[in-house]
C-alpha cells in the first residue's frame, strides 16, 4: 500500500500552508466567507418569511374606499406635468387628455377602446358617468400613486372638475388596457351623489361587475391588467356586497 502524501503543514494561525510556506487559503478568503455564509443564511431566512408569512390582501381591500370627492382611495398622488391638452376621442371629444406628448397620446389611445366597448350598449352606467364627465370639463391624467396596487382613480377638484387618474404604468405599455378601469371609473361617477357623498358599496359593485365585462370583451397580448384579476377575484367572493362594506364602502343605508 503506497504511503499517503504528508498534510501541508500548518502557520502560526492554524491555515495549512504549501511547502514554500504560503496558505494553501487565503486568510482574507476564509475570513470573508465566516462572514458570507452566515449573512447569506440570514438572508433566505428573511426572504422565506416574506413570501411564506405575508398576508394576503383581500380583493375589496386592493380597491380602497375613497371619501365625498375621491371615488378610490390612492394615497398621494404625483401627477404628470401639465405640458398642453388635447380633446379626447369620438365619444370622449368634450373631455382632455392631459400631460406631455407621450402621456397625451396613451390616454387618447386609452379613452378610444373605452368609446369601443361603450359603443357595444352593455355599459350604460358608464355612458351616464361619461356625459357627466364631460359637462364637467373632465380630463384623464397619468399618476403616480402612493399606494402602487391601484389602478385608477376620479377625483373632483376644487373647480367641480372631474380627473380621471390613472396609473402611470399604463403609460409605459399598451393603453388600450386602462379602459376596462376608465370603464369602472366612469361607473362610479353615475352615482347621482357622487362627489358629496362617498361612492357606495352599491355603487363600487356594479363599477366592479363593469369592470369585468369590458376585461372579458378585450384581448389582451399577454396577462390581463391586475385590476382584471382583482375584480374577478371580488366577484368570485361569496358575498362581494358585504365584502366592499367591510373594506369600508358605505351601504346606501348609511
Amino acid at each position: 500500500m503506497s504511503e499517503r502524501p504528508p498534510l501541508p503543514p500548518l502557520r502560526d494561525d492554524g491555515l495549512p500552508t504549501l511547502p514554500t510556506g504560503e496558505p494553501v487559503l487565503h486568510r482574507w478568503f476564509v475570513i470573508a466567507m465566516l462572514i458570507l455564509v452566515p449573512l447569506a443564511l440570514v438572508v433566505s431566512i428573511w426572504a422565506a418569511t416574506q413570501v411564506f408569512g405575508r398576508e394576503e390582501i383581500a380583493p375589496a381591500d386592493r380597491r380602497p374606499a375613497g371619501d365625498e370627492r375621491t371615488t378610490v382611495d390612492r394615497g398621494e398622488a404625483v401627477l404628470g406635468t401639465i405640458e398642453d391638452s388635447d380633446p379626447g376621442p369620438s365619444c370622449a371629444a368634450s373631455g382632455r387628455v392631459v400631460g406631455d406628448s407621450g402621456a397625451r397620446a396613451a390616454a387618447t389611445r386609452a379613452l378610444g377602446a373605452t368609446c369601443s366597448l361603450l359603443r357595444t350598449g352593455a355599459f350604460p352606467e358608464a355612458e351616464s358617468g361619461l356625459r357627466e364627465w364631460a359637462t364637467t370639463r373632465g380630463q384623464v391624467r397619468f399618476a403616480v400613486f402612493e399606494l402602487s396596487g391601484v389602478e385608477s382613480s376620479l377625483r373632483a377638484t376644487d373647480d367641480r372638475r372631474t380627473v380621471i387618474e390613472l396609473n402611470a404604468a399604463f403609460q409605459f405599455e399598451d393603453a388600450t388596457r386602462a379602459a376596462p378601469a376608465i370603464i369602472g371609473q366612469l361607473t362610479q361617477l353615475a352615482q347621482p351623489s357622487f362627489p358629496g357623498s362617498p361612492v357606495t358599496a352599491e355603487t363600487a359593485l356594479a363599477a366592479a361587475e363593469a369592470q369585468h365585462a369590458a376585461c372579458q370583451r378585450l384581448v389582451f397580448s399577454d396577462a390581463p391588467p391586475r385590476g382584471c384579476l382583482d375584480v374577478e377575484q371580488l366577484l368570485e367572493e361569496p358575498d362581494p356586497l358585504g365584502a366592499l362594506e367591510a373594506a369600508g364602502y358605505p351601504g346606501d343605508d348609511r
